[in-house]
């Protein structure tokens, strides 16, 4: 074999390696562009999920205490109201149970139990916006290292063959971003 032919082997093999290389990598980024996308749904299903059910349970607890409290309230004014003692006494024992039942002293314990479920859903929904704004900005990440793949040299002549094209940014527009209204939530 002649030297020119193995040179002109040698360089095209070398071609084709670095061609698979580069095809690979756009492949590779590709993929993690979707990856990306797919952890931004995974999060927010999980809010179209968990905040109206985070809701409904506060919603259920507070009427369950308010339940309570509007019981107490009555048979602490039956207490008050009541002429025969009868009355009284069986008044007080039902709302002797009603304290207990409730684990708390109204007077000394303002706080509520229904104030901790705010909490935790309040906790709930910010660390869901959180994990959300972080699945965006690694997808966006994921786009920059995409777009960046395909628009460099020597990797454009690649995608161009493959007809690869620019993946856009996830920008949300204004009239998008609507916060979840919890009190619309609570108040349904």
């Amino acid at each position: 074999m002649n030297t020119s032919l193995m040179v002109f082997l040698a360089i095209t093999a070398l071609i084709v390696i670095i061609a698979v290389i580069i095809n690979n990598k756009i492949i590779f980024k590709k993929n993690q562009v979707s990856q990306a996308y797919g952890s931004i749904e995974i999060y927010l299903k999980k809010r179209f999920d968990l905040v109206p059910n985070l809701a409904a349970m506060v919603k259920k607890y507070m009427a369950h205490e308010k339940e309570i409290l509007l019981k107490i309230t009555e048979l602490r004014s039956q207490i008050e109201g009541a002429t025969d003692q009868k009355e009284k006494i069986k008044a007080s024992n039902q709302l002797t149970k009603m304290l207990g039942g409730l684990n708390i002293n109204i007077e000394n314990y303002p706080d509520l139990k229904a104030d901790k479920q705010f909490h935790h859903l309040q906790y709930e929904v910010s660390e869901m916006e959180d994990q959300i704004s972080a699945a965006r900005r690694a997808y966006n990440a994921a786009v920059i290292q995409y777009n960046n793949q395909i628009q460099m040299f020597p990797s454009n002549l690649i995608a161009g063959l493959r007809k690869d094209e620019k993946s856009l940014f996830l920008e949300i527009p204004k009239s998008d971003q609507k916060e979840v209204n919890l009190d619309q939530l609570l108040n349904s």
